[in-house]
């Protein structure tokens, strides 16, 4: 059976929300109460307990690779978008202002997650911190579709929406319609009827899209409902070219490219930190800064992720972006625009390579989390006996880690070189200042990698 007749099935994405609705339940639970304030338990604690292990071993690192690859289908079998389009029926409808509909929220939801979440409570490493988070986000979005009319959530509040848009745009995947004057002669439009915003099956669009007008990928969670409100079966998934989008006249927005600015950096971190060298190179400021002003705890991943994700990226695509204005007459959006489009790729290729490192690293733990669930027990073991991890496996496909580890850098430079050759700028001086960024950007894990795999 297609994807395009799975998704025109009124049964099919509704039963997998349901699933990972009750998956996710499970996960929670799993999760409650188990804690520690010892660090270097934590950091094996994170990988005994089979809740943590798979939420931040093997879900998020899925749902990178699947967006990167095939665009928002998480999206499309997420619990969230269930609920709040469920409760949505009973809420109050009131519109989303114009700060909400700025993508700003998720800009500051994703940075408040990733400084204060991750790298100062380490709710990736704690369960029962995780567990919490996860009930967070499912508060958030009930409480979101009792008070926002339609999608309010997904569109405008999800903390990995802009990361998703913005991924999606390389995916070989696109929702599309098959013939755009089909839709032009349709009377009904069923797909933006305001009547059908709030049927649980076959609703019109409430993430504001018009599906004849959809010009690249970042907006539509592929939700599939327009598949069963459309009367004329003209919409579909259809293939294209990988990475499609950045080959057109892309807008984003001042809340993308704050997003972007700050995962990119992120990413910097992910990649450096996997060898004891690099990290200590790129900790050598937070470090500084947390020794300076006796800042001990807790705190000291605070200023490590500020600078890291914030000041430092920030920093070096303002460089880019003022030289582009001052010499190559580029308009500031258009400056930074241009910049993230064309890092995109390389940031993109090594967030996918960290999925790959984390869901490879984490294997040997799997003999231990069926027969001890929580993983307080085994953590303990682990600690005293190092050896009981067997890493074989990871020695045999270390030399298929290491392929990758050359591969996606060059190939995500190439493709960026190809995004510059094909974008309009104001002129050769503006492309060639891109491209020197873009060159030092990837230079960065080119060294880094390359050290760590052969040495």
């Amino acid at each position: 059976m297609s994807i395009n007749k799975l998704f025109k099935n009124k049964y099919f994405l509704p039963v997998i929300q349901f699933f990972t609705l009750a998956v996710f339940v499970l996960l929670i639970y799993g999760a409650i109460g188990i804690t520690t304030q010892d660090h270097d338990f934590a950091m094996i604690l994170r990988n005994t307990n089979i809740s943590n292990l798979i939420v931040w071993s093997y879900w998020w690192p899925l749902i990178i690779v699947t967006a990167i690859l095939f665009g928002r289908f998480w999206c499309s079998i997420c619990p969230m978008e269930l609920l709040t389009s469920f409760v949505g029926n009973i809420g109050l409808k009131r519109k989303p202002g114009k700060f909400l509909k700025s993508g700003w929220i998720i800009t500051l939801f994703y940075a408040i997650i990733l400084i204060i979440g991750i790298h100062t409570l380490a709710i990736h490493r704690i369960p029962q911190y995780m567990a919490i988070y996860m009930l967070i986000l499912f508060a958030i979005a009930l409480i979101a579709g009792l008070i926002w009319e339609k999608r309010t959530f997904c569109t405008y509040i999800c903390p990995i929406g802009h990361l998703l848009g913005l991924y999606s745009m390389l995916s070989f995947k696109k929702l599309r319609v098959k013939d755009t004057n089909v839709c032009k002669d349709c009377k009904t439009k069923d797909c933006i009827s305001k009547t059908l915003h709030y049927n649980f099956v076959g609703r019109s669009c409430t993430s504001e899209l018009y599906p004849a007008t959809i010009k690249d990928n970042r907006s539509c969670i592929l939700c599939g409902q327009c598949f069963k409100s459309c009367t004329k079966d003209n919409v579909s998934i259809q293939n294209r070219k990988f990475a499609a989008d950045l080959f057109t006249n892309i807008e984003l927005t001042w809340a993308e490219i704050s997003f972007f600015i700050i995962v990119s950096g992120f990413v910097v971190y992910e990649i450096l930190s996997e060898w004891k060298v690099s990290k200590k190179m790129i900790m050598i400021i937070p470090d500084w800064i947390n020794h300076s002003l006796n800042i001990e705890g807790n705190l000291t991943g605070t200023i490590k992720a500020i600078v890291l994700f914030v000041l430092l990226p920030m920093i070096f695509y303002t460089i880019w972006a003022v030289l582009k204005k001052v010499i190559a007459k580029e308009s500031w959006k258009n400056a930074f625009t241009q910049l993230v489009l064309t890092i995109l790729p390389v940031t993109a290729g090594m967030h996918l390579l960290k999925a790959l490192f984390k869901t490879t690293s984490r294997i040997p733990y799997w003999d231990f989390v069926f027969s001890d669930p929580k993983g307080v027990k085994t953590a303990q073991l682990i600690i005293e006996n190092p050896e009981l991890l067997n890493n074989d496996i990871l020695s045999a496909i270390s030399p298929v880690i290491s392929m990758f580890a050359i591969l996606l850098p060059v190939g995500a430079l190439i493709l960026s070189l190809l995004v510059i050759r094909k974008q309009q700028s104001e002129n050769q001086i503006s492309k060639m200042i891109t491209l020197i960024a873009v060159l030092l950007y990837t230079t960065v894990f080119v060294i880094s990698l390359f050290a760590w795999r052969l040495f």
